[in-house]
């Protein structure tokens, strides 16, 4: 058990329905969760249904990001990838959902963040600053758009970082993320992975999102840049019990039934942030 509440990713790679997953994360002693949701967000008031009745907290959604390095392009899809972007926040505050989640980029190969992009999210932070949405820009595969996005943007009181523990480790060479962007930690994505498998080619394949302790994450570290950072927010788990291709990472778990998975993520919840 632990003082702090405690939130689970719900819809990544858990192959059963959305309301059994929120009864079992509520089954489990969770006290939250939080969800993706489709292209323009109209399916969160529908879910933000299910997990009230659950008696969940609905933390945050994670926005759509197939398709986010357009707002970093010329022509109209970025214009349109922008207005979807919004939509989403708005059916985030029509539902009462208090953070959205928001990937600056996607992709290994781009390293180009330009004034367009930041004038594109500049209309979302605009229209969050409208709400009483936050929005938590994660980090990802570069950093360089995470840093251009703090520096022309980050002065807004709507905007805050979503910090993932697993991105860190597979992505950014074990950069102290809150670190690196003090005082603005407002949501977390506690995961754990092997690390980066090949300097030479860093890979998606390697975000393997496992149960934490599962990894070689440094959950003690981990929980004392929590405590520097004086976050007192609702902690979150982004974790599934999915292979990446090639990989055998989670044939730890072919065991365990859904529920179960569920009940061994909240032990293990607890046992880290309680270091």
């Amino acid at each position: 058990m632990t003082n702090r509440k405690l939130a689970l990713g719900i819809g990544v790679g858990y192959q059963d329905s959305f309301e059994n997953t929120v009864k079992f994360t509520k089954s489990a002693g969770f006290d939250g969760c939080f969800t993706g949701c489709n292209r323009d967000g109209s399916d969160i008031a529908e879910m933000a249904e299910t997990i009230a009745k659950n008696g969940l907290i609905y933390q945050s959604v994670h926005s759509p990001f197939t398709n986010v390095h357009h707002l970093w392009e010329e022509g109209e899809e970025g214009e349109h990838q922008t207005d979807l972007l919004i939509s989403c926040l708005n059916a985030c505050q029509r539902s009462d959902v208090p953070i959205m989640i928001v990937h600056p980029i996607i992709g290994m190969d781009r390293h180009t963040p330009n004034d367009l992009g930041i004038k594109r999210f500049a209309r979302l932070v605009e229209a969050a600053e409208k709400t009483n949405v936050m929005l938590a820009f994660e980090n990802v595969e570069n950093l360089e758009y995470l840093d251009k996005i703090f520096a022309d943007l980050g002065n807004s009181s709507s905007v805050g970082l979503c910090w993932d523990t697993g991105h860190e480790m597979c992505y950014n060479f074990h950069t102290d993320i809150p670190g690196r962007f003090p005082g603005k930690l407002i949501a977390t994505h506690f995961n754990d992975n092997l690390g980066i498998t090949d300097p030479a080619n860093v890979t998606w394949h390697d975000d393997a999102h496992l149960l934490p302790t599962d990894g070689i994450a440094d959950w003690a570290g981990i929980m004392r840049r929590i405590e520097r950072e004086n976050y007192s927010g609702i902690i979150t788990f982004e974790i599934t019990r999915n292979n990446k291709p090639d990989r055998h990472t989670h044939d730890i778990y072919d065991g365990l039934d859904h529920e179960a998975f569920i009940a061994l993520a909240y032990e293990k919840a607890c046992k880290v942030v309680s270091m």
